[in-house]
């Protein structure tokens, strides 16, 4: 890669002698772009101050010339010399936008010849991750913060972050300025640093459509929050949960509850967008007349956007049955404007947030695009540079698949560990921090008062983790497995022997996590283990791999447990496209086994589903024959390559196989070599591998080798 320029770096002293004295061990960068440093240079200071009151040394990078490989390369610099534990981007500071690496987010896949700032993730890995590589394509013409990178095919294909990064980037806020918002955050946040609070007060939220509204997991979600925060399992603090159902307009009650300056930490699951927070769907009601205004409501708002209006009523009374009066009022003002209100109301959106008030210092959203930082604005940044009190917020620039591991070692904030500290080990591609990184509650345990410095300087510390691997702390001995797996001091056997022993569902799920995060001897055991398990996000979780995993050996399972009873709705959910991913023969097979062999009403019902199970199983069956047939148009042919990012079917490899080895169509073939890439867990990886370096031998097109290769490094890190 060519390196445009360099940074000059001018390592901050200031106030007094004091700070002229021997360096902390652990630092920060701070990145700001000139003008914002003309424009907040006080706020800056003050700012960095406050980091070094918190024991860090605060390293100031000023951006002359706005590259982010220049960044890039100072960064690492500081990371080597200074021991930089992460960096804070304040004000204009370009945005990677990265492509040719869909599958390091969690569910992005959009087709790449769209407009590129669409089809491109904003993402600061580029600047966190030092081990992941980068190839230079463009400068965005139009939005000139925008650079364009390729992942290039011979990157690590994980995301291992070194230091970690957030944004200080403000949105747009009536009557103010981005440099005075700038100033204001900085100020309150070295303020708030004064105030050592521990963790005592926490919210979580359910939206509508969220896990497939799954009370279970929430459940089960409580139990594991309980488990995570001392406080919590002592049985004081406030631990609250909030569910869509509990109001027809329930942004009201999260807005007033999100406001609390008691509360610490919020996390939010629901749906969203760059500028909304999506709550409510549809009123849950057993009112009659509430049915009879639900259903005029919606043919009046189908009525509106139809191009002939007298044509679209006509149909509503036709095809539904319905009285004319139910669909005549829908462009009375009277009515135009109550549903205005009521659809507005279901909803978080940007304008409810001017002069709003968060109270909660840390919140995490656990929903697509409310952090698209790239953006003039956007929804999670009024959280920020509003008056409130919240610090920092971790949230997705694009969209983020609901079955994550969201809450995964968040008790470690819990023992005085900053969040950028605790983030470094969870971000995906599109995950964001936006605020102060280096916000930290005070731990409320001596024993773990020394964590939030032995992951930056002890992290190679095998003893110190060994030790702590057998803590009475659930949290604790969960973070020392992750910390002597990322050194490679833990084995598979370990890990999966603690999953199917250990009491705290928290260690279980991390042993489980662990196991399958790279393919591996003990990785079916670990799955069937863990769809037994009785944390539900254990189940759900081995679910979600089983049904891409896809090993003979678990179909007796996918298909037992997707049909049982007692089976939660967000498993079987997740198991669904399991059963509809083996072979025809196989998959009917099972369901003959475990529903038609049922004899009470439960399988009696569910017999009725082969059908429809027989019609996905041949469709597949005919849509993969006609990979080979050249009569069918080359856009179906795409339609059922992409769908193997998700399905990874495996009953079909020989077609596949040989569809890249002679298809005419080098494009398509790309996209087929890049769909294996997504089959990191499948139980026919190395089957796909050695197909692929056979291929790789052989063929000529220059585009199609370069995505093999690709694929075979994702499949073999």
């Amino acid at each position: 890669m060519k390196v445009l320029s360099f940074f000059l770096i001018t390592f901050m002293t200031f106030l007094t002698g004091e700070l002229n004295a021997k360096p902390a061990e652990r630092g920060v960068a701070i990145v700001v772009d000139p003008v914002t440093w003309d424009n907040c240079k006080n706020s800056i200071e003050n700012y960095m101050q406050s980091v070094k009151a918190d024991g860090l040394n605060p390293v100031l990078l000023i951006d002359k010339w706005g590259i982010p490989d220049s960044i890039r390369i100072n960064l690492y610099k500081l990371y080597k010399e200074k021991n930089i534990e992460g960096a804070v981007l304040i004000g204009d500071i370009p945005v990677p936008m990265i492509r040719n690496a869909q599958h390091l987010t969690t569910a992005f896949k959009m087709d790449q010849r769209r407009a590129w700032e669409r089809s491109s993730v904003p993402s600061d890995r580029f600047y966190d991750d030092f081990d992941l590589k980068f190839e230079y394509i463009k400068r965005d013409s139009t939005y000139t913060n925008y650079f364009y990178y390729n992942l290039t095919a011979d990157s690590p294909h994980r995301i291992e972050c070194e230091i970690y990064s957030a944004r200080i980037k403000p949105p747009k806020v009536p009557g103010k300025d981005k440099y005075t918002l700038i100033s204001e955050f900085l100020n309150k946040a070295a303020k708030e640093k004064q105030d050592k609070r521990e963790i005592k007060s926490l919210t979580y939220f359910a939206g509508h459509g969220y896990n497939s509204n799954c009370m279970v997991s929430r459940a089960d979600e409580r139990l594991s929050l309980t488990e995570q925060f001392k406080i919590f399992k002592d049985g004081k603090g406030t631990l609250t949960f909030i569910d869509f159902t509990f109001d027809d307009f329930v942004k009201h009650r999260l807005m007033s509850e999100l406001s609390r300056e008691e509360l610490d930490l919020a996390i939010l699951h629901h749906h969203g967008s760059e500028d909304e927070q999506i709550l409510n769907g549809s009123s849950l009601t057993n009112m009659p007349n509430r049915w009879i205004d639900m259903t005029m409501k919606f043919f009046r708002s189908k009525i509106r956007g139809a191009d002939d209006t007298t044509a679209s009523k006509q149909y509503y009374i036709d095809n539904y049955n319905v009285p004319e009066s139910w669909v005549q009022n829908a462009f009375n003002p009277e009515f135009m404007t109550k549903d205005s209100i009521d659809d507005a109301s279901l909803n978080i959106s940007i304008p409810d947030l001017y002069g709003y008030k968060p109270g909660a210092r840390v919140i995490i959203f656990d929903a697509c695009f409310n952090g698209s930082f790239h953006l003039d604005d956007y929804i999670s940044g009024h959280y920020i540079f509003g008056e409130g009190k919240t610090m920092v917020v971790k949230a997705n620039s694009v969209n983020t698949l609901q079955d994550t591991w969201t809450n995964q070692l968040v008790g470690v904030l819990d023992f005085g560990v900053s969040v950028g500290n605790w983030s470094k080990g969870q971000m995906t591609l599109e995950s964001h921090l936006i605020g102060d990184p280096t916000y930290r509650y005070t731990s409320s345990r001596k024993e773990t008062s020394d964590i939030n410095e032995m992951i930056v300087t002890g992290k190679y510390n095998e003893k110190y983790w060994r030790k702590n691997i057998n803590s009475t702390i659930p949290e604790l001995k969960a973070l020392s497995m992750k910390m002597l797996y990322g050194m490679g001091k833990i084995s598979s056997d370990e890990l999966l022997k603690i999953q199917i022993t250990d009491a705290s569902p928290v260690v279980r799920m991390q042993a489980f996590y662990l196991v399958n995060k790279r393919f591996n001897a003990n990785v079916v055991k670990s799955i069937k283990a863990g769809l037994y398990d009785n944390y539900e996000l254990i189940r759900r979780m081995s679910a979600k791999e089983a049904s891409t995993n896809l090993s003979p050996e678990l179909l007796d399972d996918i298909f037992k447990i997707r049909f049982a009873p007692g089976t939660s709705k967000r498993v079987e959910f997740q198991l669904k496209s399991g059963c509809e991913s083996f072979g025809k023969e196989e998959a009917l097979a099972a369901f003959s086994k475990h529903v038609d062999s049922g004899k009470d009403q439960w399988y009696i019902n569910r017999g009725q589903e082969r059908r429809m199970l027989e019609y996905i199983l041949g469709r597949t069956e005919k849509e993969m024959a006609e990979l080979l047939n050249p009569a069918i148009a080359a856009r179906n042919k795409r339609f059922t390559i992409t769908a193997l990012r998700n399905l990874n079917n495996v009953a079909y490899l020989d077609t596949l196989f040989k569809f890249l080895r002679e298809s005419d169509d080098n494009e398509l073939r790309v996209t087929l070599a890049e769909a294996f890439a997504w089959y990191t867990n499948s139980s026919r990886k190395y089957e796909i591998v050695k197909a692929l370096n056979e291929q790789l031998k052989i063929e000529k097109d220059l585009n199609v080798k370069n995505e093999i290769i690709r694929t075979i490094n994702r499949l073999q890190d």
